[in-house]
């Protein structure tokens, strides 16, 4: 399993929200791709703007198989969802660490 983390500083927490939470437009768009597991949107507690969300694929391969299908839509979403937020900073791509 692999998670996409990112973080946002937001205009408009409820806009927001509405696109890139666990139900949102984002997580709509994920589920046509093979091996998505689902997101999780959480919000700072000390400061409201501000958002960590973290997608989640079983693997490297399929994630980059939804991005080899759907590649030209996910670059029109991610330009249309500028308008959401102020700053996005993509934290990494992180993998289960098992022992």
């Amino acid at each position: 399993m692999i998670a996409l983390v990112f973080r946002y500083e937001v205009r408009d927490p409820t806009s927001f929200e509405q696109v890139y939470g666990a139900e949102g437009d984002w997580a709509q768009f994920f589920r046509q791709g093979h091996g998505y597991i689902g997101t999780e949107l959480l919000r700072d507690v000390d400061e409201p703007e501000r958002y960590l969300v973290i997608d989640r694929w079983e693997s490297a391969e399929a994630y980059n198989a939804f991005l080899g299908e759907h590649g030209e839509e996910y670059m029109r979403r991610g330009d249309e969802a500028r308008m959401h937020y102020v700053q996005e900073l993509r934290f990494g791509t992180f993998e289960n660490v098992w022992k």
